[in-house]
């Protein structure tokens, strides 16, 4: 076990030299710089617990409060998703995602006997290899 430990500590390495992490890590550490969205994630989180307060008073909700806190929590969300900090962490993260996925399904595939060497995982039909070896739940992509 101990090779396949440093082999995947070896792996783990190789992936954060690849561009796809540098941008990730860009794009993190940019939204975690971004005082107005994070106060903006910090406002929306207040309001999804106010909601979840109120949700859990059952028959005796407020409705209207709900409403409005529904209604606050789209436009923070909104607003959220237009930072443009933000859509490049979406971006980046999704990127980084692709490979975590490809590598996935390339030990999942030699996991069930495909040749380390040739095997893809898109030949089986999963376009991101994300079955990660325990059979086909549906392909998320």
């Amino acid at each position: 076990m101990h090779n396949i430990d440093q082999l995947t500590r070896q792996l783990g390495a190789a992936l954060q030299l690849a561009p796809e992490y540098a941008r990730f890590v860009a794009a993190r550490e940019a939204n975690e710089a971004d005082q107005a969205l994070s106060e903006a994630m910090r406002e929306i989180e207040l309001v999804r617990m106010q909601y979840q307060h109120e949700a859990q008073k059952g028959d005796a909700a407020d409705q209207a409060a709900m409403d409005s806190y529904s209604s606050q929590f789209r436009a923070l969300h909104e607003r959220i998703m237009q930072s443009e900090n933000m859509r490049e962490y979406q971006t980046a993260g999704k990127a980084l995602d692709a490979i975590i996925q490809r590598v996935t399904g390339i030990i999942a595939g030699c996991a069930q006997g495909e040749d380390p060497g040739t095997f893809e995982p898109e030949q089986k039909g999963c376009g991101g290899g994300g079955c990660g070896g325990g059979g086909c739940g549906g392909c998320k992509s």
